[in-house]
């Protein structure tokens, strides 16, 4: 997964990376297509023959455009920008296009990990993970996670990996 790579630390392997599931968008589509549809009727209804009414309708264009950035691009950006990073070492959340900010657990504390579905969310393969650790922040809550069961598992597994590993001990000099 390109967009992770660069969060990876060289003494780890990429476990999985996803972003939040894509209905995460639906809402402000649909509010973008409101916002079309508006502009639309708003532009069809001035009167274009007219000098006012043609300024009227750059004016209106613009609040469209304004608009569109601000119910879809700015969402879309936001969207993107967070991505969920699961290690041989750690489960890293990044979020923020501007303004970044970033919350990892190391395998090797993670104590507990569930997962929420409703059936809404089943069927459309997507739920809520809550990762609990022994550490001072104690819980990470992943929400919209891409199946999530399957994430769970491969939590479950490389969280096991790591603390057999840890409690292994370094191996040979």
């Amino acid at each position: 997964m390109g967009f992770a790579d660069r969060y990876i630390a060289e003494d780890e392997a990429l476990v999985l990376a996803t972003r939040r599931h894509w209905t995460e968008m639906i809402e402000e589509f649909l509010l973008l297509a409101l916002v079309w549809v508006v502009a639309g009727a708003a532009a069809w209804a001035l009167p274009l023959g007219e000098d006012w009414g043609r300024t009227a309708g750059y004016v209106v264009l613009g609040l469209a455009v304004v608009a569109s950035v601000w119910v879809w691009l700015v969402p879309l950006l936001r969207w993107r920008a967070e991505i969920y990073i699961l290690t041989t070492k750690r489960i890293y959340l990044r979020k923020g296009f501007l303004t970044k900010s970033g919350h990892s657990i190391p395998l090797a504390r993670v104590n507990d990990v569930a997962f929420r579905a409703t059936l809404w969310q089943r069927i459309m393969r997507y739920g809520t993970l809550d990762v609990q650790s022994a550490s001072e922040h104690g819980m990470l809550r992943l929400k919209r996670v891409p199946d999530p069961e399957g994430f769970k598992m491969r939590i479950d597994q490389a969280a096991a990996a790591e603390q057999s590993r840890f409690q292994q001990g370094p191996g040979p000099v």
